[in-house]
């Protein structure tokens, strides 16, 4: 397969790559622009397209999805944006935009008892996944970054920061409606 023959097999999903952006929380200009930037990222770097191919007809929409949610993320830090657990917390979200429901001293000491959950989770993890953690949230490192400068698979990282920010949302979302019932 050429590259030109796996362009036009994306473009026969280019809606649902649409959707797939729209899932970030971006507006249709900007999921349009994110889209259009994955067309020209795969057509630039991906040297055999059928390395991203489930079959020769079916394209790996996984494969799509990562690299439209790296180039997000990556737009956010050209922005000097930080992409950081708040963002991935539905129930903070309520907690910074409800004015009725938290005084300055009741957000300044929620705040603290968040931080302090994290790192009391952190400490119970295995070293290995507290060390990417602190990686990836820490520090400017993508997860590209990490896996080539610690020769571990991009795949193990992904699975390893997802199940921490599971942990962490599941923890802090209890401790949310906690905090809730005592008020």
């Amino acid at each position: 397969m050429t590259k030109n023959e796996l362009l036009d097999k994306l473009a026969e999903k280019y809606y649902d790559w649409l959707n797939m952006a729209k899932s970030f929380k971006l507006s249709d200009e900007n999921s349009k622009e994110l889209v259009q930037e994955m067309f020209v990222r795969i057509f630039d770097y991906v040297k055999d397209p059928s390395k991203i191919m489930y079959n020769e007809t079916e394209v790996n929409t996984f494969y799509i999805y990562v690299t439209l949610r790296n180039l997000y993320y990556a737009k956010l830090n050209k922005n000097n944006r930080t992409v950081n657990i708040d963002d991935h917390i539905p129930s903070l979200e309520k907690f910074y935009y409800c004015e009725e429901d938290f005084g300055e001293e009741d957000r300044k000491e929620y705040l603290e008892k968040i931080f302090n959950n994290v790192d009391s989770i952190m400490d119970s993890w295995y070293w290995y996944d507290r060390k990417m953690f602190e990686l990836y949230y820490r520090t400017d490192m993508s997860m590209r970054d990490i896996s080539s400068e610690t020769n571990i698979t991009l795949s193990s990282i992904f699975n390893t920061l997802s199940n921490a920010k599971a942990q962490i949302r599941q923890k802090l979302e209890e401790d949310y409606k906690e905090y809730k019932n005592k008020k």
